[in-house]
């Protein structure tokens, strides 16, 4: 087992990755940092509650630990995350009774942790709630760091709160139920974590990739999401709100998310992050930010991984239009993260005009 801190002023958590001999034992922890409730609701992605022995036994775990207990199932991944199904669990929050000592439990995978999050940010203007992700994606990236969001039409993400978890419980029992596509999506977020913040994990990834593809659940993983963690834990802790740093995170995103969105979401995220990390990368040289050598790299390792690395065919004008609506853009230049050298980045605006040129090639 392995505890990261994450130090954030009045809001510090632990994020306990490993494998737990028992349901009972997760639940040891989420209770401890939940504190002091009036009840929970266990918030599980209906698909993972299916797949995973480990769900029933850890929500009776709960139940046996903590008073007024209840579970709600979610829509399965990113078909939860859009303000008619937070409505539609906010209602049943009201309906149980639960008051402003309720705290949220969300399990499944990034987009049930997503609507976990923002549920327990706005129910009576905010209530505590922790997280036992169940994926590989979750684990590395979207547990970690307090941002919640939820889709709209025009795109991913675009309406959301700041609301740190209490507790974070990554049990890699959960990953031997995972399909081997969602796992392996998992592992463009911590070759992203490896490429902005930390040469020496890209490295041990190159060294590692074929096991990692494999899917073989060892301790070797364990360090894997670990490292990727302690990264995204040291850009939150200096930046929690993304006013600086913290923006680094969206390094392969802003190309990710468009692709993500103009599929109807048949990409998954980690596939989406792979293709808008190349994409980044290829920006990167013709923009002579970053060196010719790094795309290749890149795109050799990923490839190992089993990631997609086309994105060339594409950026159709669907994609590029979909960039417009982008979280960080400003006015009419999109802020762009640049990897400069194996754990470097710089931060820059590129014009929309501009941007779409030169992904389109034209």
């Amino acid at each position: 087992m392995i505890t990261i801190p994450i130090v954030i002023p009045g809001r510090a958590y632990e994020v306990h990755v490993g494998r737990f001999a028992e349901p009972s034992a997760m639940a040891d922890v989420l209770a401890k940092g939940l504190g002091d409730v009036t009840g929970v609701a266990v918030l599980v992605d209906e698909t993972v509650g299916k797949r995973s022995p480990l769900v029933t036994p850890l929500v009776d775990a709960l139940a046996a630990r903590l008073p007024n207990v209840r579970r709600h199932d979610l829509p399965e991944g990113e078909a939860c995350k859009n303000l008619r199904e937070i409505e539609r669990t906010t209602d049943w929050l009201a309906a149980q009774g639960f008051d402003r000592g309720v705290a949220v439990v969300g399990v499944g995978g990034g987009a049930a942790g997503d609507h976990a999050g923002f549920a327990a940010a706005i129910y009576l203007r905010g209530v505590r709630f922790a997280l036992c992700p169940t994926t590989l994606l979750a684990m590395v990236d979207a547990s970690v760091g307090g941002k919640t969001a939820v889709d709209l039409s025009a795109g991913k993400n675009l309406v959301g709160a700041f609301h740190q978890p209490r507790a974070v419980v990554a049990d890699l029992g959960f990953l031997e139920t995972l399909p081997v596509r969602e796992r392996i999506a998992g592992l463009a977020e911590v070759v992203k974590a490896g490429l902005i913040a930390d040469a020496t994990l890209l490295a041990w990834l190159e060294e590692q990739a074929d096991s990692l593809a494999s899917g073989v659940v060892d301790p070797g993983l364990t360090e894997c999401i670990a490292a990727a963690v302690r990264v995204k834990a040291d850009v939150v802790a200096e930046d929690e709100r993304e006013s600086g740093r913290r923006a680094i995170l969206n390094f392969g995103h802003t190309v990710g998310h468009a692709l993500e969105s103009a599929s109807g979401y048949e990409l998954l995220h980690g596939e989406a992050v792979a293709l808008g990390m190349v994409a980044a990368l290829n920006l990167g040289v013709s923009l002579g930010l970053t060196p010719p050598s790094l795309p290749k790299r890149a795109k050799n390792l990923l490839a190992r991984l089993g990631l997609p690395i086309d994105v060339e065919h594409r950026l159709t004008n669907t994609v590029l239009l979909r960039m417009d609506v982008d979280k960080k853009r400003r006015s009419q230049a999109v802020r762009f993260v640049f990897v400069t050298e194996p754990g470097v980045t710089r931060l820059q605006d590129v014009p929309l005009a501009e941007l779409r040129q030169r992904l389109s090639g034209t």
